[in-house]
């Protein structure tokens, strides 16, 4: 017994070595950092309002792994995988729909540290530019449901390997560097644009520092086989359809122009433009900006930073710098020039931001009431600037009304009702909000209800009907002002829901004027359900559910032999080989994502435990 005692003493002696010795006091600093950024985009997750696009990928999401999809016609299949897996773990909750973005956006703050570290030397510098991370405006207002972060965690993970790996030329670096460009390639179509970045740094340091060992054709062989194996499922997701349809997915028609492809996408999201006509069209370069419009503060010290970085001919860490900066900006202005995809601009200006609070720092080592001053003045700056708006939703402090409307759902309409949504909330927005209960928009509900009404059916059953009011008249398309029958046709059905059912909550949206932080905020009613009883044929909510679809996607995939991208994957022996291969690869790639997460901590304390 007393044996295992000592042993028990042992291991708690050595514990405590591991957390109150060897653990660095910036690695426990970066560890509260890090919560403090948790808490600010938990925030975020839980009150945003929502955009077009990141409808459209909630929606997608679910039941996207019981379909066994290879891939989607927008995007990878990754982050629909993976936000799959958070729909069944949590339920269908907008919190759960942005539960990756959440994590990654968080773990960026560790990341960031460590590779600031690695190329300024200097942790304080390392340590302020996981502050600028864990504070950024842009940064914390991204966390909804969106590829980016998602997509940058791996990015600047395998960055991350790939500088240690010049460093130290071993076998599990190079593994864990490949693996992770191959997790970004099946998350997003930019990731290339940083494989490229990341090659042009290379060899720009085996260049400059001639005694690195270079990295064997072999390996690059080996590298190319990696990242084409992860990339296995989009490339057969559009083999697959070229050849039994005479398509590609979205992001490949912009390479390859198909006029079939082109019929069906029509001119949706620049869909007549090539790459390669984008990358001509200087109007395409505007988020050069973007810093500035959302982040000022980061941009003066990342600005003071980088003329540092050139007195003190830094020229690893500005090579670094603009490599991964330059490149992806202009392939990232060709392919998608929407703000949110140009996140990675406010992790790079971070290190040299961190470099030049800092040197800041430095120059008050003797003057604390300025000092106290200065950090006051910029934590106030800091935490102003996250009311801004700008290229991400609305509604940081306060619930949006769509996260509102979405809680009400889940938790106060049963899973037997039905709901209705006015036309003017946008059908991607009503597909979300309705998951997974059975919906119908009021052009559709018109034709139903005439329909079960004009016949003589014996088997029926009472169930709860809500109705969904847009009450500000234009709730996610961006154009029902133009169009002013469909508002006229809608305020009419309103009208007559009204006189027939009962109001059982109206949602209200706060209007801001500017900086969402600024005092006098106005409220607003944005929804209005309405709830009564009606008879519906006792088989017809699950065949109301597989009737809908939106941007070809069926609903939940109840439908798929209705999906436009749905293909014979029995066809022929390579089809079925190609498809197979491709689903195991997603599952396993949903594994190692989760064991990702654990990677930057692993790195964090290990780089603490030798010092």
């Amino acid at each position: 017994m007393e044996y295992f005692q000592n042993i028990n003493n042992k291991i708690f002696e050595k514990w405590n070595s591991l957390v109150y010795s060897n653990i660095h006091k910036y690695s426990r600093r970066i560890i509260l950092l890090t919560i403090i950024g948790f808490f600010l985009r938990f925030i975020a997750a839980r009150n945003l309002d929502v955009l077009a696009d990141d409808m459209v990928y909630a929606s997608q999401s679910a039941g996207i792994i019981s379909a066994k999809l290879i891939s989607t016609h927008s995007n990878p299949p990754l982050f629909f995988y993976l936000t799959d897996l958070a729909y069944n773990i949590f339920g269908y909750t907008t919190l759960a729909s942005r539960f990756w973005p959440l994590i990654a956006g968080t773990l960026l703050i560790p990341l960031i540290y460590l590779i600031s570290n690695h190329l300024l030397k200097d942790k304080k510098a390392s340590f302020f530019a996981a502050f600028f991370v864990a504070s950024c405006s842009f940064l914390i207002r991204l966390t909804f449901t969106e590829q980016s972060l998602v997509a940058m965690f791996f990015i600047f993970s395998g960055i991350y390997m790939g500088i240690l790996l010049l460093d130290k030329p071993r076998t599990s670096y190079f593994i864990l560097f490949s693996c992770l460009f191959g997790l970004s390639l099946l998350t997003k179509y930019n990731a290339p644009f940083f494989i490229l970045s990341f090659g042009a740094y290379y060899l720009w340091y085996t260049k400059l520092n001639k005694f690195v060992q270079k990295i064997s054709l072999k390996n690059f062989l080996y590298l190319f086989a990696i990242l084409l194996l992860f990339s296995t499922p989009f490339l057969s997701f559009n083999y697959i359809i070229y050849q039994q349809k005479g398509i590609v997915d979205v992001y490949f028609s912009r390479l390859v122009h198909l006029n079939s492809t082109q019929e069906l996408y029509g001119s949706l999201g620049g869909q007549e433009n090539s790459f390669l006509d984008n990358l001509l069209n200087l109007s395409n370069y505007g988020n050069y900006n973007l810093p500035f419009m959302t982040d000022k503060i980061l941009l003066v010290f990342a600005t003071y930073g980088l003329w540092r970085l050139f007195k003190n001919k830094d020229t690893n860490s500005l090579a670094f710098i603009f490599l991964f900066l330059g490149i992806p900006f202009i392939l990232q202005s060709a392919g998608a020039p929407l703000a949110k995809h140009f996140s990675f601009i406010y992790l790079l200006l971070a290190i040299p931001a961190g470099k030049g609070l800092a040197s800041l720092d430095a120059n008050l080592k003797n003057k604390k009431n300025l000092k106290i001053a200065v950090y006051s003045s910029i934590v106030i700056g800091l935490i102003f600037s996250l009311g801004i708006a700008y290229g991400t939703p609305s509604s940081y402090i306060f619930q949006g009304p769509t996260a509102q409307l979405k809680s009400f759902i889940n938790e106060e309409i049963s899973d037997n009702s039905l709901l209705v949504f006015d036309s003017r909330i946008y059908t991607a927005r009503s597909m979300w909000l309705a998951t997974d209960r059975a919906y119908l928009t009021f052009e559709q509900a018109t034709s139903f209800f005439e329909q079960i009404f004009a016949r003589n059916i014996t088997q029926i059953n009472p169930t709860p009907v809500y109705f969904i009011e847009c009450v500000i008249e234009d709730c996610g398309w961006g154009w029902v002002s133009t169009n002013q029958n469909l508002n006229n046709s809608a305020e009419n059905l309103i009208s007559v829901i009204s006189e027939k059912s009962d109001i059982v909550t109206k949602i209200n949206q706060k209007l801001y004027a500017g900086n969402e932080l600024k005092i006098g905020k106005n409220t607003q009613e944005y929804y209005r359900v309405y709830s009564t009883i009606i008879n519906i044929p006792t088989p017809y909510l699950p065949e109301i559910k597989k009737s809908q679809n939106f941007y070809f996607t069926p609903y939940l995939y109840l439908n798929l032999e209705n999906y436009l991208y749905n293909y014979n994957s029995e066809r022929d022996p390579f089809t079925s080989l190609i498809n197979n291969t491709s689903y195991i690869i997603i599952f396993v790639s949903v594994i190692l994502s989760l064991l990702s997460l654990f990677l930057v901590f692993f790195f964090l304390f290990k780089s603490d435990y030798k010092n």
